[in-house]
Parts: structure tokens; C-alpha cells; sequence
């Protein structure tokens, strides 16, 4: 809706459950409606409107059961010419119905804004906006609870204030929150009038029973102030406004509005004929009516026609307040990192196991790194294997001078002597070298020099035995694969 106040990112964001609120549209005696925005996965977001209970009155008992009474009822009524209610809810922060967001602005406004400008509202685009409203009006008239009983709705509040209408062309009746019906948990109590004085049948007004019939009157009064774009009604003070609706005479609208043929104005002033039984008896009838009498001069426009006006009336605050939207996004969206984004599968592989100690890169193949070579085996276990198949091979000799309580010491590996006459020798125990290449020390010079490795201090190993597969055991940690996240 045209004006929304939009909240300042930078002072922190407000959430409502799932919905993150972008602006203030409206607020009244009940409740305040939100521009809300809804995102998810891919970049998905939908725009809704959300009405929220004011915080003073979540302990009230009658006015929480009056706002999920406007929520459920209104949830039961599909027609394109009513807005939408998604779903209701709670919140630590209270009560709230999420509504379908309507881009465009109410007839009141509208009607207000053509009065500025000293011009009419086009009687064609006027017919429609008040046909689809007769429209809504009529299915919520209709509406059935599960046993398929009528539960004899009445809106009570119809009014310019509360049709909504769209840049797609269509005009939508809103706000079922002072609406009366069968299935209510709560109920007016006497003397309570609910609705606004200068749109109240007057029954309504002075207290007696009501039916839909005092909806058509309301829209009456809707219809003949938007053909003539002046007040029917309203007076200075309310007192004033009641007199004027009980008792005064109802002007003719072709002295106020030349233009409306005299079959039109007649079937408006059917609609606010103050006995009900002489009214039309339900909003279909009404706007049958209406589209009878308009058929030859009056005419009514179709939704392209009705979009294209609101756009050439609204179109320029319209795109306005798409832009300061925009403009909001752009600069909330730093803080949306990992709000909308899609929560990752937690890995058993934690930080601390996946990071490299500094100056160890140096060591690793780019193969291990890319998670395509081996396992990558420590300095001391290449050490050892190289002792061990030293010590097996020919009668070579090493020296491992260390404690288990002191610190590191050097690892010193001699090459084996030139024996003073060859013999031949034991064939060596199966060493399983297809993970880790070694040298053996037929490959080494007789006169190599001596090879110094510096080991870690390790745990005191079970010794290998000759012939077996299984490699010793590893410190944790030692030997971390890192293709492998579920390791």
C-alpha cells in the first residue's frame, strides 16, 4: 500500500516469527498493520501484510477473541474480491493475522485525492471498483460453516476505508474485524454500536437486530459518494452524523452528479432506502442492478481499465515506495547472510580437527590436499619403518636414544656394514608398502653418511608383529583424511 512508513535498518532488524517486518502501513484503536516480507530459499521473498494486536490489549479477553474471530472468519471466504488472510498466529511479541499485501490504496484516498484536484473519479472506473466490492460483499454474505449453515455474516463497517484497490485492476473489501456472525466467541453488547456513524444503517445505529441488508445500505452510501465524490452523511460532530442518517432527506444524485443517468441514481437510492424491506435483499441483486442501469450511458470499465487509472493516479508515489523498498533491502542485506540462506548439513569433521599446524603445507602433495593421494604418514613413522626394515634386512644396526620421560631426542640411523663374505639371508617378513613408499637398504650406498630425523615424543607402541597386516597405532588426530566428511 501506497505510504508505508518503512522501519530504519540500521537500528536492528524486527522479526514476527518468520516474517520480518519492513514498515508500518496503518495502525488503528486495535491493531497496527505491517509491510512484512517473507523470504526463503534462492532468493524467494513474498510481501505480505501483517496485523498485529496492540501489546496493551494481548491480556484483553474480548479483543483477542474479536481478532481471531476477523481471522477466522475472514479465512473462510475465497473470492478474489476479498483480501486474503494466510494465517494467524502467535508470537512472544502477541496475536497477528498475515493478510495478502494489496499494491495500490484504499478508495478513500483515492476519492480524496481526485476531490484535491477539484475533478471526479470516472463514472466507469467508479462502477467497477464498487461492482467488485458488491462482489466480496456477497461472498461474504455467503459464507457457510462445516455443517454448510449459514452463518449469517454481516460486515458491519463497509466502508471507502476498507476497499482496497490494486495496480492489477481489482478492488478487494477488507477488515472482517467488526464483522457479526452465528459462530462468533464473542458478541456486541447493547448499546455498542461497531462501525463508522456515517456509513451505519439505521437499524444499525439505533441498535436493532441487523442482517446483511444493513451492509447494502452501507454500500449505498459508498456507492453514491464515490459517483459524486462528496459526502452524503458526515456532518461536524457525530450527533449531527446520526441525525442525518435517521431522518434527513437523501439527496438525489443526479442534482449533485448530472452526469449518472436517471436509472442509476435509482437503483442507488433503492440501496439506501432506510426500510430494509425495501432494499435490495442481497449485494448480487444490488450490483445486477447497478450493471443493468449502466449498460447504455453510464458504461462500465473492465480491470485493464481500472489498472491503467490507478497507475496514472498513483503511479509515481507507487514506484516511490518500490524504490525506498528496494533501497531497504540493499541495505538490510548484509546483516540477511545466513537468515535466508539454507542451513548446512553439519559435518562430524570439526574445525579444530580440520586445521593444518602452520609451516606444514610445505609437507603436503597438492594431491593430498585435493583429497587424491594417501594418507600422509608423520616424520617418526617413516622412521621407524625404515629402522625396522633396516634391522630385518642384513644384519644392520640402530640406535634409538630416548626415554619415555625425557625429551626428544635425535634419531640416528647407521647404514649397514659391508659383510666380510656374502651369505644368504632370511627373506624378509611381508611389509605392506602400497600406502607409503620406502627405501630398503639395498638402494642405500655403502658409504652413505649418517641420516638424523627428529622425532615428536610419542606413546610407548605395542610392538609389530612379524607377518602381520595391521599398521601401528596412530596418534589421534595423526592421520586425518580429509576426502572423507563423515569420518
Amino acid at each position: 500500500m501506497v505510504g508505508a512508513r518503512l522501519f530504519e535498518p540500521g537500528v536492528g532488524r524486527q522479526r514476527v516469527d518468520r516474517y520480518e517486518l519492513v514498515g508500518e502501513i496503518a495502525s488503528g484503536g486495535m491493531a497496527t498493520v505491517y509491510l512484512a516480507r517473507l523470504g526463503g530459499v534462492g532468493g524467494f521473498q513474498r510481501f505480505v501484510a501483517m496485523k498485529r494486536l496492540h501489546p496493551h490489549l494481548q491480556s484483553e479477553k474480548e479483543f483477542v477473541e474479536m481478532f481471531l474471530d476477523e481471522a477466522r472468519l475472514s479465512a473462510g471466504i475465497h473470492h478474489p474480491n476479498v483480501v486474503a488472510i494466510l494465517e494467524v498466529g502467535a508470537s512472544p511479541v502477541g496475536y497477528y493475522l498475515v493478510m495478502e499485501y494489496v499494491e495500490g490504496d484504499t478508495l478513500a484516498r483515492l476519492l480524496a485525492r481526485s476531490a484535491s484536484k477539484g475533478q471526479r473519479i470516472p463514472t466507469p472506473i467508479a462502477l467497477r471498483m464498487v461492482l467488485d466490492t458488491l462482489a466480496g460483499l456477497h461472498a461474504a454474505h455467503e459464507l457457510k460453516d462445516d455443517q454448510g449453515t449459514l452463518v449469517n455474516l454481516v460486515h458491519r463497517d463497509v466502508s471507502p476505508q476498507n476497499v482496497l484497490v490494486g495496480v492489477d485492476g481489482i478492488a478487494r473489501i477488507t477488515d472482517f474485524g467488526v464483522a457479526r456472525a452465528s459462530s462468533r466467541l464473542t458478541s456486541t453488547r447493547v448499546g455498542q454500536l461497531k462501525g463508522k456513524l456515517a456509513y451505519m444503517a439505521p437499524e444499525q445505529a439505533q441498535g436493532d437486530p441487523i442482517d446483511r441488508r444493513a451492509d447494502i445500505f452501507s454500500a449505498g452510501v459508498l456507492i453514491w459518494e464515490t459517483l459524486a465524490s462528496k459526502r452524503l452523511f458526515k456532518a461536524d460532530n457525530e450527533a449531527a452524523t446520526l441525525q442525518r442518517v435517521m431522518s434527513e432527506p437523501i439527496p438525489a444524485l443526479t442534482r449533485v452528479a448530472p452526469h449518472i443517468s436517471k436509472e442509476l441514481a435509482s437503483v442507488v437510492h433503492r440501496g439506501l432506502h432506510r426500510d430494509p424491506t425495501q432494499r435490495f435483499q442481497t449485494a448480487a441483486q444490488f450490483a445486477d442492478a447497478i450493471e443493468a442501469a449502466a449498460g447504455g450511458r453510464d458504461g462500465v470499465a473492465d480491470p485493464r481499465d481500472l489498472a491503467a487509472f490507478v497507475k496514472a493516479t498513483l503511479g509515481t508515489e507507487i514506484e516511490q515506495q518500490r524504490e525506498a523498498v528496494r533501497a531497504w533491502i540493499a541495505r538490510s542485506e548484509p546483516s540477511q547472510v545466513g537468515v535466508l540462506s539454507p542451513p548446512l548439513a553439519p559435518s562430524s569433521v570439526s574445525v579444530a580437527a580440520m586445521s593444518i599446524p602452520e609451516g606444514s603445507l610445505s609437507s603436503m602433495s597438492n594431491g593430498a590436499l585435493m583429497g587424491g593421494a594417501a594418507p600422509r604418514r608423520t616424520r617418526a613413522t617413516l622412521g621407524l619403518v625404515a629402522v625396522l626394515v633396516a634391522a630385518v634386512a642384513g644384519g644392520g644396526g640402530y640406535l634409538l636414544a630416548r626415554s619415555p620421560h625425557e625429551s626428544p631426542a635425535p634419531i640416528v640411523v647407521m647404514p649397514p656394514p659391508t659383510p666380510p663374505a656374502p651369505a644368504p639371508a632370511a627373506a624378509p617378513p611381508a611389509v605392506d608398502t602400497a600406502a607409503t613408499p620406502i627405501t630398503t637398504p639395498d638402494a642405500l650406498p655403502s658409504a652413505a653418511p649418517a641420516l638424523t630425523l627428529t622425532a615428536p615424543a610419542i606413546a610407548p607402541r605395542a610392538p609389530v608383529r612379524s607377518g602381520g597386516s595391521h599398521a601401528p597405532r596412530k596418534k589421534k588426530g595423526e592421520d586425518l583424511d580429509v576426502r572423507n566428511p563423515y569420518r
